[in-house]
């Protein structure tokens, strides 16, 4: 569907909006002057680690095995040395412990030491390079070395594991409608957005959330800078996504929104957050996706096209993914809820008193009476 013109708006004017969660589903809250902030990464190292890019991870990881092979090479060395097993004889030039039982046989220099500390740590048996039992402290250096070897092995299957099997960084982009809409559902105005699973990465217990974030001075004059309130969704929230579906909040007596009006939406300096939480099927893993909605980014009068069809030939229902975005026009009251609920009660009451019936849904205001609350908006540019 090609965007209405009505509703063309500049890029640079969603950059300059002020939002808590972005379009991809990231915070966007960065915490300053926390204290030891460096030491809470090392702490949490497992978590860092998973968070962190792939060049990073694999250059800790190879840094660590290059690390343990040089510590033990020292090792190794210092022990041999200690035994007197690296003596030259200052005539020949060769070792004075010739013929006599070393601790590490077949080594002679560091770089021995080193090709030696290797062997110990990845391979399941020596060459011409071994440990003899010569020197008691050899069976505690490398009873440590193995031990050490086994917990790096085991910290890289962990954290390269727990890194292949999370959700993608953009997981939230696959999921949701770039734009959500004010619409009539039975009568009632609806704020409505549309979710898409494609990969069923949300397939067990499937829930969805929406959070109305703004700003709100209290009776003491206390200023609340993002006043959380839940928005109420149909079969609270619990969905079965078999293809994407429309999810709705009702806007009743009970919801925030109850007294927005189209002018009113523009002027109010909010933010709905949407999250979904569910379960993979191959893996039970719980993954979470989430975006926001700004008041530029809700289009009043306007309604998801209708995207799922049974195709016969293929025995299957067909959801055309490109149209997940469509959106089309309908003719919906540009005032709020309340208002609304007020000129149905005043309908009812006269045509009571004249003794007409009144149908109730679907109702819209006519032409006059939306200009008349819209009065200070544009009616053609109100989402």
């Amino acid at each position: 569907m090609d965007r209405p013109e009505s509703h063309q708006v500049d890029e640079e004017l969603f950059a300059k909006e002020s939002r808590v969660v972005k379009k991809v589903g990231d915070r966007n809250v960065r915490v300053y002057n926390l204290p030891q902030r460096s030491i809470r990464f090392i702490k949490d190292l497992v978590t860092t680690l998973v968070e962190e890019q792939w060049r990073y991870l694999l250059t800790v990881f190879v840094a660590s095995y290059v690390v343990s092979w040089t510590l033990f090479g020292v090792l190794w060395y210092v022990l041999s040395y200690a035994h007197g097993d690296l003596e030259v004889d200052p005539e020949t030039g060769g070792p004075l412990s010739t013929g006599v039982p070393r601790c590490v046989d077949g080594v002679f220099s560091f770089l021995d030491f080193l090709i030696f500390s290797m062997e110990t740590q990845i391979s399941t048996g020596y060459g011409a390079k071994v440990p003899t039992e010569e020197c008691p402290e050899t069976f505690g250096l490398l009873t440590i070395q193995l031990i050490v070897g086994l917990v790096i092995d085991g910290s890289v299957l962990g954290v390269v594991y727990a890194k292949m099997v999370r959700p993608p960084q953009k997981i939230s982009e696959m999921k949701f409608s770039q734009r959500s809409v004010i619409c009539q559902r039975d009568g009632k105005l609806c704020f409505v957005f549309r979710i898409c699973d494609r990969k069923w990465q949300h397939a067990i217990e499937t829930k969805v959330s929406a959070v109305l974030l703004e700003p709100r001075r209290t009776a003491e004059g206390e200023l609340i800078e993002k006043q959380e309130t839940y928005l109420p969704l149909e079969n609270d929230g619990r969905l079965i996504l078999l293809w994407p579906v429309t999810v709705c909040h009702v806007i009743d007596r009970t919801s925030p929104l109850y007294e927005v009006s189209a002018a009113d939406l523009m002027e109010r300096k909010m933010e709905i957050v949407i999250t979904i939480t569910g379960g993979t099927m191959t893996t039970g893993q719980i993954n979470q996706a989430r975006t926001s909605y700004l008041p530029s980014e809700i289009y009043w009068g306007y309604r998801f096209c209708d995207i799922v069809e049974y195709d016969s030939r293929k025995q299957s229902y067909v959801a055309v993914n490109e149209r997940m975005h469509d959106l089309e026009e309908v003719e919906t009251p540009l005032c709020s809820a309340r208002q609304m609920d007020v000129l149905l009660r005043k309908l009812r009451r006269d045509a009571s008193a004249s003794g007409v019936g009144v149908q109730s849904q679907p109702y819209v205001l006519p032409e006059t009476d939306q200009h008349n609350t819209d009065a200070n908006g544009d009616t053609s540019s109100s989402k």
